[in-house]
C-alpha cells in the first residue's frame, strides 16, 4: 500500500475485537472506516441484558453475561495497551468491564465509525478468482422491515464473535424430560433455582463458574464431565461426575457410567460453534479442536489478501491479543508485514492446522504475529508467569483464585498483595 492510497474498509461487529481493529486501523487517516454493529451499543459479548432468547425486534440474543460474571483471569492479564486498569477490582465484574470498553472508545474517538442495529446478511467478494478482490457488503436495519443496503468495500475485517452460536448436545430422551433444559448462554441468575437440583454438564471455564454461582442458591449442582476428576476445592453442595450423559428420564439424568441423577433443571456448558452464515460457504474450514484451520496465523485466508479475521482463536487473553491481532492486520494493510508468497502461506496454514492454540501456547502465537508485523513488541513474560500462577491456583482451589490482587512489577516479575 502506498502512503497515500486510501482505503474503504469494513470491521463486522463492534465488540471486544472489532473496537480494537477500530482504535489501531484509524491511527492512520488513509483508512476510511465503517464498522456494522448489530447490538444497539458496543460491547458485543460483555453487552448484558436479562433476555435470554429473542431481542425486541425477534433476533436471537447473542450475549452469555450472567448477573454475577467476574471476570476469569486477573485484570494485569486484560487490560489494553496505554490504558491501565488501575482502581478496578483485581477480577473485575461485566459492569466494570464495560465500563473500561467505554473509556476506550470515548478516548480514542472511535464510536463515530460504528452503525448501530446493523444486521450483516451477505459479504461476498466482487472477483472471487481475485486474491485483491473488492468486496459486497449486504446489510439492514434490525429495526425495519425489507430495510437491505449493499455498499462495496475494499478489505473486510470480520469481528463477530466465537461464543454467540451454542453448541448443543444430542442425548436420547431430551424430549420427555419433564424439568427445564439451558444453554449456559440462557443463564442469568442463579436465584432462578433456588432450591432444585441441577446437572451441569461441561466443566471448562463456563461450567465451573456457573456451578459455583448456582451453588449458592440450588440445593444441589451436579458438575458433570468427561474429563479427568477436578482436584480444585467445590463447595459442599457440588457433586463431581466424570461421566457424560447418556440419556433423560422423566425426571433425571442417566450417566454413560450408569449412574441414574434425578434432577429438575439440566446446563449444558458445552461450548459454541463459530457463524460465519453471511460469508460464501465453504471458505473457512473447522480442524483440530474445533478450531478453523485455513487462515494463515489464525487471520488471513491464504486465497484472499482483503478478508480479515479477528477473535477465531479461544482460551486466551482476549484484550492484549485483540489489540496485536488489529496491528497484525495493520500492517498488512500498510504493506510493512514480512508475508509469505501464497504457496508458502498455504504450507505453513497446514502446519499449523496440526496445533490448538491456547492458554499454553499462546505466547508462542504472539511473538510469531510481531514477528511479521514488525510494528509491535510481543507479550511481555510477567503475562505468561500471572497466567501460568493464576490457573495452578484455580486447579487447586477455584474460590481462592479470585481473592488473589497481582501487582507486576517489572516486564517479567510480579508480585501478590
Amino acid at each position: 500500500m502506498a502512503s497515500n492510497d486510501v482505503k474503504k474498509i469494513a470491521v463486522v461487529g463492534a465488540g471486544l475485537t472489532g473496537l480494537a481493529a477500530l482504535r489501531r486501523l484509524s491511527e492512520n487517516k488513509n483508512f476510511k472506516l465503517t464498522c456494522f454493529e448489530r447490538n444497539y451499543d458496543i460491547g458485543g459479548l460483555w453487552h448484558y441484558t436479562d433476555q435470554t432468547l429473542n431481542d425486541d425486534y425477534g433476533n436471537p440474543i447473542h450475549t452469555a453475561m450472567y448477573s454475577n460474571l467476574k471476570t476469569n483471569i486477573p485484570k494485569q492479564l486484560m487490560e489494553i495497551e496505554g490504558f491501565p486498569m488501575d482502581g478496578y477490582p483485581s477480577f473485575p465484574s461485566r459492569t466494570d468491564i464495560l465500563a473500561y470498553l467505554n473509556k476506550v472508545v470515548d478516548h480514542c474517538g472511535i464510536r463515530k465509525y460504528i452503525k448501530f442495529n446493523m444486521d450483516i446478511k451477505q459479504v461476498k467478494p466482487v472477483n472471487p478468482n481475485s486474491r485483491d478482490t473488492k468486496w459486497l457488503l449486504t446489510y439492514g436495519d434490525i429495526r425495519k422491515k425489507n430495510d437491505i443496503h449493499t455498499e462495496q468495500f475494499d478489505d473486510v475485517i470480520v469481528c463477530s464473535g466465537n461464543c454467540t452460536t451454542p453448541s448443543y448436545p444430542t442425548i436420547d430422551g431430551e424430549q420427555n424430560f419433564e424439568g427445564f433444559v439451558l444453554h449456559s448462554i440462557r443463564y442469568r441468575h442463579p436465584e432462578c433455582f433456588a432450591g432444585q437440583t441441577v446437572a451441569v454438564l461441561g466443566a471448562r471455564y463456563s461450567g465451573i463458574d456457573i456451578s459455583f454461582d448456582l451453588s449458592k442458591c440450588a440445593k444441589k449442582v451436579y458438575l458433570c464431565h468427561r474429563g479427568p476428576k477436578l482436584e480444585t476445592r467445590l463447595p459442599e453442595n457440588i457433586v463431581q461426575r466424570t461421566s457424560g450423559f447418556q440419556r433423560y428420564t422423566p425426571f433425571s439424568v442417566v450417566l454413560e457410567n450408569g449412574e441414574e441423577l434425578p434432577v429438575d433443571t439440566v446446563i449444558y456448558a458445552t461450548g459454541y460453534k463459530y457463524n460465519f452464515s453471511f460469508l460464501p460457504e465453504g471458505l473457512l474450514k473447522i480442524g483440530k479442536g474445533n478450531l478453523i484451520c485455513n487462515l494463515y496465523k489464525y487471520i488471513l485466508p491464504a486465497n484472499y489478501s482483503t478478508l480479515f479475521f479477528m477473535g477465531i482463536v479461544r482460551e486466551v487473553g482476549f484484550f492484549p491479543s485483540s489489540d496485536h491481532q488489529a496491528l497484525f492486520i495493520r500492517a498488512v494493510l500498510e504493506g510493512s508485514a514480512k508475508l509469505p508468497d501464497q504457496e508458502e502461506m498455504k504450507r505453513i496454514i497446514s502446519k499449523d492446522s496440526e496445533r490448538v492454540i491456547r492458554g499454553d501456547n499462546q505466547w508462542e502465537w504472539d511473538k510469531e504475529l510481531s514477528d511479521i508485523a514488525g510494528s509491535f513488541n510481543p507479550l511481555p513474560l510477567v503475562m505468561k508467569k500471572i497466567w501460568n500462577y493464576h490457573f495452578d491456583i484455580w486447579g487447586q482451589d477455584f474460590a481462592k483464585c479470585r481473592s488473589l490482587i497481582y501487582k507486576t512489577t517489572g516486564p517479567d516479575s510480579f508480585v501478590l498483595i
